[in-house]
């Protein structure tokens, strides 16, 4: 994602959080996104054949990124947005981030989520935790050159396990092409357009 600086008179809010030498301008991460679907953990959320439209703004300093995802909707859920924060860094050669998701729908099934992630070089291993319950999800990825492999597996309340194997291809900075393949669905396929702005 590229970035862009808008000016913001933040220098208020800055101070107010103990930052009083902070810059008056805050750089924001942006960017629109359209998706023949809306694919999760390699599960279709939007209903078939319903495109998904997503806004993603975030920023970061000092190893800490915030922000909020909207997307047009999840299904039966309705429109949702995103709050996430996170705090990334590294030892040596092996990279970290510890973060927080928090889910908001439209017909109210939120949910929060902490996550831990650990990387090194293209592999990358993540465990995301539900607050609110005993459901987790862990994924191992691979990226090589404009490819990423991904597999996922969910653990429900119940002790459901799921998993799903992805498959990515980055045609360029603004298109990606995805097959993933999950237990008791059909392959799915998803085209995503994305720029920034």
């Amino acid at each position: 994602m590229k970035t862009f600086n808008k000016t913001l008179i933040a220098a208020a809010t800055l101070t107010a959080f103990g930052l009083a030498a902070a810059p008056a301008a805050v750089a924001l991460d942006a960017s629109a996104s359209v998706a023949t679907s809306y694919l999760f953990r390699g599960v279709e959320q939007s209903d078939a054949g319903d495109a998904a439209l997503a806004v993603d703004l975030s920023d970061s300093t000092m190893g800490v990124t915030y922000g909020v995802w909207i997307s047009s909707g999840a299904g039966v859920n309705g429109t949702e947005h995103d709050y996430y924060a996170s705090y990334a860094g590294s030892v040596g050669e092996i990279g970290y981030e510890l973060g927080l998701v928090d889910y908001n729908y439209a017909a109210g099934e939120d949910s929060e989520e902490t996550y831990v992630s650990l990387s090194y070089g293209p592999l990358s291993v993540s465990q995301f935790e539900n607050s609110g319950d005993t459901s987790d999800y862990t994924v191992v990825s691979y990226e090589a050159g404009a490819y990423t492999v991904a597999y996922g597996e969910s653990t429900s309340n119940a002790g459901v396990n799921t998993n799903h194997t992805d498959v990515s291809y980055s045609v360029n900075d603004s298109l990606s092409l995805t097959v993933s393949d999950a237990d008791n669905s059909d392959v799915v396929f998803v085209a995503t357009y994305s720029l920034p702005f």
